[in-house]
């Protein structure tokens, strides 16, 4: 995969170790190793992100009925009636179960938002990538200062990330509503579909972002140039990276609301609370350092060993 140029210059803590075992075995290996700590950063990445959550809940409010006008909530009960999911009487009892289950079903949708960074906090997310960073090298981390460190020196690039990820997922969310409901032409479900396409495809460029700014010194143009890159060369890996993150963000939290009914809220609570976000991250960024590793570290090092030898 030679789409990538060499670097000069490595990012903070750029380092490559020699694995004897498979990335899998290696994943699950660490992760229980760092289980604690990595539980610890799920809470404060919820507490860091609270204005995230906030902003994604009115956006989630707004955009879905405009993405499936089922979703407005007059619609959405009477679609629960249909399906007699609650009485067809217009009863205040009714009302209160098709509301609770309204805001459970948007509740969701702002768990995923966040979870895949969509609406976050740019510097925290950079900083948390930092120290997953280090957990997938096994290199010794202090999960407070190194965050701190890392939210410090890349509280620039990754707000202004920040920025540009709240407007692409807002124009791209309006032109799937737009086509998809507003718009009645002849192509309209096909342009629909594209922005729907092309929005998983910038998911799975976002997955990339925060661990590539928290590994390497790079301008914000060539982050996302080398994002795009990693995507395309390494497509399939990226979308089942992506289709997992789906998993445990929604389909996982679905399946307990569903088969424990009310336990299900507290379970569901408590999932998102202790694990969902940071397995997640972690995840991906285990991930993408393994291609970083891969394609720039190691041909780095071995152009220097040729250098070495030559000299």
């Amino acid at each position: 995969m030679g789409l990538f140029p060499r670097y000069d210059k490595e990012g903070p803590g750029v380092y490559a170790d020699d694995p004897k075992k498979g990335p899998f075995v290696r994943f699950f290996q660490t992760y229980s190793n760092k289980f604690l700590k990595i539980m610890s950063i799920n809470l404060m990445f919820v507490l860091f992100n609270i204005p995230s959550f906030v902003l994604a809940f009115l956006g989630v409010l707004y955009f879905l009925p405009q993405m499936n006008p089922v979703f407005e909530p007059t619609a959405f009960q009477q679609k629960l009636v249909e399906i007699g999911a609650i009485a067809a009487d217009n009863t205040a009892a009714g009302e209160s179960a098709a509301m609770q289950l309204y805001l459970i079903v948007v509740m969701v949708i702002v768990m995923f938002v966040v979870g895949m960074q969509l609406v976050t906090v740019g510097p925290v997310q950079a900083g948390f990538s930092y120290i997953y960073r280090s957990y997938a090298r096994e290199t010794t981390t202090f999960l407070w200062s190194d965050f701190v460190s890392a939210f410090k020196n890349n509280w620039k690039q990754s707000t202004i990330v920040t920025v540009i990820t709240l407007i692409v997922t807002g124009l791209m969310t309006l032109n799937i509503g737009f086509y998809g409901n507003t718009y009645t032409g002849q192509f309209a479900q096909i342009f629909s579909s594209l922005f729907f396409i092309a929005m998983i495809f910038y998911m799975c460029i976002q997955l990339y972002i925060y661990p590539l700014i928290a590994s390497l010194d790079l301008k914000l143009k060539s982050i996302y140039k080398n994002a795009a890159l990693f995507f395309l060369g390494r497509l399939i890996p990226t979308l089942g990276i992506f289709l997992a993150d789906v998993a445990v963000l929604l389909i996982i939290p679905a399946v307990l609301l569903y088969s424990f009914s009310n336990a299900g809220v507290a379970l569901v609570i408590i999932y998102y609370l202790l694990f969902a976000f940071s397995f997640v991250h972690y995840l991906n960024t285990f991930f993408v350092w393994q291609q970083i590793e891969r394609y720039i570290v190691k041909p780095q090092e071995d152009a220097g060993k040729s250098t070495e030898t030559t000299a």
